[in-house]
């Protein structure tokens, strides 16, 4: 039997990696073609276009996994279906519970390398690409490696400690140089927000220098035409996709101590701590679509079926997000609720199979 589990599982391995390659390869032709548009802008160049995909691809691959593992899957047990080598393996006595197991078996050897990629090394290489972007295509900033960023309006020079996921920023800082190597001032503010085409910034307060005196003033509001451009504070926002796990979390805590709204951060949170289970789900609704449906199905409609329903799934899964943000459903039940739903279907093709 260990001989079998390992068979199976090698087979469904090799055709996993192989729909993992060609979805990868889909979703980095699209990202390419999206960014043409911005070429020239700048100094954005095709080989900062190439590169800003590649580093956006561990990402990109990583969100589309559980689809590749079902097609996959698909392929590789209805090629042991067609060959008549799983009805052997089910003649000798193994029931559609073992093949389940050395499904989720070989599921569970690959998620752990692909959660590690994910998890680890995705989010450091989607920050690097959006600060590429950034640099590239706006010539006045220098990102920082903690996300802020350095951006030069006029004459002034503006440290950003952060960008929020709605564009607005985070602990400003704005240098007005004068003659010479002279400071005019130094002001600060707690946060800007851009509303109908202004800047809107709160708890300011202004160092002015003016020969030999030193002035101080302080404004709760203040509204200013130029600042930053909206596009770029778009561009360098701080989402969840370009912090680990661990990060996201601490994140969450360090916006909660702020008072500021964690919802949308929770809800990325518990999807992404979804995915694997999302994977083993598709596994499982795999092995149940083969033993049963699709059984005698040709390669053709297998990937029909996988394509189909790896979309569905990524539909219901951001319904879900939307519907647990507008009607307030816990963070952890929108992201759970998908998978819980594919598991359920696997488990019932199997049960009406057996």
């Amino acid at each position: 039997m260990k001989r079998m589990d390992r068979y199976i599982g090698n087979t469904v391995l090799a055709s996993i990696l192989l729909a993992w390659l060609v979805v990868s390869v889909l979703e980095a032709l699209f990202i390419f073609m999206g960014e043409l548009g911005d070429v020239g802008r700048g100094g954005y160049t095709l080989a900062d276009a190439a590169l800003f995909v590649l580093l956006t691809l561990p990402g990109r691959a990583y969100q589309s996994f559980p689809m590749a593992a079902l097609i996959g899957s698909l392929l590789g047990l209805g090629n042991l279906m067609v060959q008549s080598e799983l009805n052997t393996f089910r003649l000798a006595g193994c029931s559609p519970a073992r093949i389940t197991r050395s499904v989720i078996q070989a599921g569970l050897a690959m998620l752990l390398a692909v959660v590690a990629m994910g998890e680890g090394w995705a989010p450091l290489t989607q920050q690097m690409a959006r600060q590429l972007r950034a640099t590239a295509i706006f010539n006045d900033v220098s990102v920082q490696r903690d996300a802020g960023f350095w951006v030069r309006d006029g004459r002034r020079f503006i440290q950003v400690a952060r960008s929020g996921a709605d564009g607005s920023l985070h602990g400003l800082v704005i240098y007005t140089p004068g003659d010479g190597s002279r400071l005019l001032s130094v002001g600060s503010a707690a946060q800007a927000s851009y509303v109908d085409g202004q800047w809107q910034l709160d708890d300011i307060r202004t160092t002015l220098f003016s020969g030999q005196a030193v002035r101080i003033e302080s404004e709760a509001h203040r509204v200013s035409a130029h600042l930053v451009d909206p596009r770029l504070a778009r561009l360098l926002t701080r989402d969840a996709q370009t912090l680990t796990l661990p990060e996201l979390g601490s994140y969450i805590e360090y916006l909660k101590r702020n008072g500021s709204n964690v919802t949308g951060y929770r809800l990325r949170y518990w999807q992404r701590l979804a995915t694997p289970l999302a994977v083993l789900a598709m596994l499982l609704l795999a092995v149940g679509l083969v033993l049963g449906p699709l059984s005698r199905q040709g390669i053709g409609q297998r990937i029909l079926v996988g394509v189909v329903a790896g979309l569905v799934f990524k539909l219901v899964n951001e319904t879900s997000l939307h519907a647990g943000l507008v009607y307030g459903i816990a963070p952890w039940a929108s992201a759970l609720l998908p998978s819980l739903l594919v598991s359920a279907g696997g488990l019932w093709l199997l049960r009406s199979r057996r």
